[in-house]
């Protein structure tokens, strides 16, 4: 199924201070040493600083003095601003002591190795107690890994304690957004921007951020109200104060594209959100690959393999992946555990139909390994892993597994609907209808649906249980008594009535549908008129009102 592109982070800058180097040697370095550190410090000392070139003078000095502390933290510096980040953690963790250890995780985290850079964390950094640039890092590690919870709790400690800081960093409030979201907490996202006194239009990134709560929370047209808030936003922002070319302008917004065209798909707009899509998929030499990726997941998805573009997307999706079922480098580390989720079920689901079995259970294996507290991976893999038993004609394996899944997942999860759904799907095609009427009714979330009840009706039928299939009715229509039942119920309804003989109630509830009396939103639709329309004059002749039917068929 589509799914929302997560939240925009606020990058998390180096911010590690610039080693101070020495002017000159000690008497004991010779003069080649002294020329050395001298140029260093002129160049780490200048406003434009050659990477390459102190990275080069680093290793020059390393070769006379090994270790040396100066040299060392430079090298660092160098390397991560060179974007080396591998080389710079091996550097920083062969660093005397302790000192260059917020480095050695900063260049873990930006190397993608989250549990990593955790670690080091968890460690110690400098031997004392944690300052504000490593609880920053450690929120956003948190987040990144998953952990979202953790990283709001964080993240709202460093608003109260450190608030001077803060102000500095405009970039905060919108990675404190970005993890309330992620950890599932959009319904508090207004309270809690409120009571720090921040507005969700601050920035074009926040903006953004907060669209993603309001999808969360269902307020769909005010979410696309915040994503036409977040463009403008960010053509000014971009245009005026980054000086970015068009096209520029148009790669740096690519996400906001992305999610519009999601609340497009959500509210049933689906030819503009597959245009959103390709429109978005056809950007040359985008840099956002997570977002791209999102846009090939979502159009394949809306559109299927043979719907316009969704072949192409489908081959997009598959140029993400690597031989283990797991993404890219270029795309894994940018994309949100819960994005992985949802693309790899779908994947898995295309694979399956495709008949492509072993990747399906590649990308299935690749589900199950992601963090629970992203989202359960493993259930999502179970429902397709079932569907996959299914596939291959052996529903008890199937069965199995989704009973063990509604055992172990919390109630009303999403995943257990599905599961219930699915198992009572497998009853139903084994002739098990009693069984399948069980795993209906233990879905509450859809009691009140007209599908349910009418997939119900028929399981009892079939199961030659004619009172069940009435109670079942008589349930839905004292539920609705208080509004009118759904057009679909009151005739189900009165067809039962008058295969039971009951014509003259029969006919009364279909002249209460052909008057549109039934208090329902939008009411019956023409066939539903049309059906009960049809309805009162049989059930006026079963009643021997021959005259009133021959009246009721000529008005």
């Amino acid at each position: 199924r589509p799914h929302s592109l997560r939240p925009l982070r606020g990058g998390m800058s180096w911010r590690g201070s610039k080693p101070a180097v020495a002017a000159s040697a000690a008497p004991s370095v010779d003069a080649a040493l002294e020329d050395l550190f001298t140029r260093l410090a002129e160049q780490t000392s200048s406003d434009q600083v050659n990477h390459k070139k102190a990275l080069k003078l680093s290793d020059e000095i390393l070769k006379l003095s090994p270790a040396d502390p100066d040299a060392v933290a430079c090298k660092a510096v160098a390397l991560v601003e060179l974007a080396r980040y591998d080389d710079a953690a091996q550097c920083c963790a062969g660093a005397p002591g302790n000192h260059l250890a917020f480095e050695r995780a900063y260049s873990l985290y930006r190397a993608n190795d989250l549990k990593g850079a955790l670690d080091v964390l968890d460690q110690g950094v400098g031997g004392g107690e944690a300052t504000f640039r490593d609880k920053k890092l450690r929120a956003q590690l948190l987040y990144r890994h998953g952990r979202a919870a953790e990283s709001v709790t964080i993240y709202q400690e460093l608003f109260t304690s450190h608030a001077d800081q803060v102000a500095g960093l405009p970039t905060m409030a919108t990675n404190l957004a970005a993890a309330v979201v992620s950890a599932g907490q959009s319904a508090d996202l207004k309270a809690v921007l409120q009571k720090l006194k921040i507005s969700p239009k601050a920035s074009f990134e926040l903006a953004f951020n907060f669209s993603c709560g309001l999808i969360d929370t269902g307020a769909l047209a005010d979410a696309a109200d915040y994503l036409s808030l977040a463009k403008r936003l960010g053509h000014e922002t971009l245009l005026d104060e980054e000086d970015m070319s068009a096209l520029e302008i148009e790669d740096e917004l690519l996400p906001i594209a992305v999610q519009a065209a999601h609340v497009a798909s959500l509210v049933g707009n689906k030819e503009d959100a597959a245009e959103g899509y390709r429109v978005a998929l056809a950007l040359t030499n985008a840099t956002d690959a997570a977002a791209q990726a999102v846009a090939a997941n979502n159009l394949a998805a809306l559109v299927g393999p043979r719907g316009g573009g969704g072949g192409d997307a489908c081959k997009r999706v598959e140029k993400l992946m690597v031989a283990d079922g797991t993404f890219v480098e270029a795309v894994a580390r940018f994309m949100s555990e819960a994005q992985r989720r949802v693309v790899l079920k779908n994947r898995a689901v295309a694979l399956m139909h495709g008949n492509h079995l072993d990747k399906c259970r590649q990308s299935l294996a690749a589900l199950k390994a992601l963090p629970r507290d992203s989202g359960d991976g493993a259930a999502a893999a179970t429902l397709v892993e079932a569907a996959l038993f299914m596939r291959e004609r052996e529903p008890d394996k199937a069965e199995a597994l989704l009973a063990a899944l509604v055992q172990d997942t919390i109630a009303g999860a999403e995943e257990v609907r599905e599961a219930q759904l699915m198992r009572a799907q497998i009853a139903a095609s084994a002739g098990e209808y009693v069984k399948a009427i069980a795993a209906l009714a233990a879905i509450p979330e859809i009691a009140a649906t007209p599908a349910r009840v009418a997939t119900l009706v028929a399981l009892h039928e079939l199961a030659g249980n004619a009172e069940g299939a009435d109670a079942v009715l008589d349930e839905m229509m004292a539920a609705g008594s208080a509004g009118g039942a759904p057009p679909e119920v009151l005739l189900r309804v009165a067809e039962r009535k008058l295969q039971q003989g009951r014509a003259a109630e029969a006919a009364a509830i279909y002249a209460d549908i052909v008057g549109s009396r039934s208090a329902v939103a939008g009411g019956p639709d023409e066939d539903d008129r049309n059906a009960a329309l049809a309805g009162v004059v049989a059930a006026k002749c079963a009643d021997g009102d021959m005259l009133g039917a021959e009246y009721v068929a000529n008005t």
